[in-house]
């Protein structure tokens, strides 16, 4: 957008002046706000929104003070300051970040009783991370941290049609991913026609690995690294088998989800996808919960976050890697809930017209049985300092997150 620091000047000043004549009386019953949709987003997006709330006698003034290079409030126009009346919504129009840095991005709003707001964003930089889609209803907003990589892994189904197969929000430190996300619909259980039949190719390996069905068993063909995303080091070294622990290599993303080609099955299989699991409660109440949630599909779209929690956690090394193990997981579950609405979540305004439940378990042999665990989204948001299906309309999250009705599912 080519502009120069001097017209943030400029705005800032003409703004100063019009709050400094301002002569409306300040007192009201409601309090004033701003807030900002998402606190990041991806390299290729080019919007958010931003939210006011209050006393609708009142206006607000809002001034791009940093990012203005590449955010505007017009979409067809470099424009870093606006104006509006409290209670509308306005955009904010973004350019593609065609660099591999993330950047930063502020607005500042004045209301004109005087309240203040600074608004901020980061826009991710450009690589193989997760590529946003609105329709992408499963995917959670994005934590800034150094130890956190997030990555898209990407399949070619039966019928030749390239698709997300789920994506993971990995911790280089911990070793494990601190969730993933993933829809389950009959377009990825489909047909079994390789290796044995049985669907299962058990090809355990590095995240990228391109392997195939031989001799009763796999090799792996290649890996790729073009853009180690998710360095091998930085991956629990799975392949020559378990932990030595006592725990299960759990799946996050169940290998009973992915069937349809040879390799939509295998990438469950990547390290990135695996959590040391109490292998008790890996084949007993967890098993249950898959398979409830794959009862519970829909020509829709079931939309699934499976997550980590690690409170007090401790570590263990295996085959030269420390691995810290997850205290409790978490599995999430949303849909329409006639399940056959053909709407992306992001386009659904009424929360009647959605369903959403949580199930949070202790990584223990004696973890509850499935409705004891049973939670709603916020509450796991809470534990886990993440939000969750973040494409869900604003004006809807709170009341569908806040759903818990284990008689609304097929369990």
């Amino acid at each position: 957008m080519n502009r120069f620091f001097y017209t943030v000047l400029i705005a800032l000043t003409t703004i100063s002046t019009f709050w400094a004549c301002d002569d409306v009386d300040p007192w009201s019953p409601f309090q004033s706000k701003a807030t900002i949709s998402r606190n990041s987003i991806g390299w290729d997006e080019t919007s958010l929104s931003i939210n006011t709330s209050g006393d609708v006698r009142y206006t607000y003034e809002a001034v791009i003070v940093e990012g203005y290079e590449w955010c505007s409030f017009s979409s067809t126009s470099e424009q870093i300051a606006t104006t509006g009346k409290v209670g509308n919504k306005f955009t904010l129009h973004v350019q593609k970040n065609e660099t591999t840095v993330s950047r930063p991005a502020t607005v500042f709003i004045k209301f004109s009783d005087g309240y203040t707001a600074e608004l901020q964003f980061t826009q991710l930089g450009l690589s193989k991370n997760i590529t946003y889609d609105r329709a992408w209803g499963e995917q959670p907003e994005l934590l800034t941290q150094a130890n956190l990589v997030y990555k898209t892994y990407y399949t070619t189904l039966s019928n030749g049609k390239y698709v997300r197969n789920y994506s993971v929000c990995y911790d280089t430190e911990k070793m494990v991913s601190r969730w993933v996300a993933y829809p389950i619909h009959s377009i990825y259980t489909d047909g079994r026609g390789y290796g044995d039949g049985s669907g299962r190719t058990d090809a355990w390996a590095f995240d990228d690995a391109i392997t195939e069905y031989y001799n009763g068993g796999y090799k792996i063909i290649e890996y790729d690294f073009t853009d180690p995303v998710i360095p091998q080091t930085k991956q629990q070294n799975i392949v020559a088998g378990a932990y030595g622990t006592g725990d299960s290599r759990g799946h996050m993303l169940p290998s009973a989800s992915r069937f349809n080609t040879w390799m939509t099955n295998a990438q469950t299989f990547y390290a990135t996808n695996m959590m040391p699991q109490n292998s008790k409660f890996n084949s007993g109440v967890w098993a249950t919960v898959e398979n409830g949630a794959r009862k519970s599909a829909c020509s829709d779209t079931l939309y699934v976050v499976v997550g980590t929690l690690f409170e007090n956690a401790r570590t263990f090394e295996a085959r030269g890697r420390v691995i810290t193990r997850p205290t409790h997981a978490y599995k999430l579950l949303l849909r329409t809930r006639s399940g056959n609405t053909k709407k992306s979540i992001s386009e659904i305004t009424d929360a009647s017209e959605i369903k959403a439940i949580g199930f949070l378990f202790a990584n223990e042999s004696n973890a509850a049985d499935y409705k004891s665990a049973v939670v709603s989204i916020e509450e796991v948001e809470k534990r886990s300092g993440f939000t969750f299906f973040r494409n869900l309309n604003e004006d809807i999250a709170k009341q569908v997150k806040s759903q818990k009705n284990i008689n609304d599912w097929n369990f």
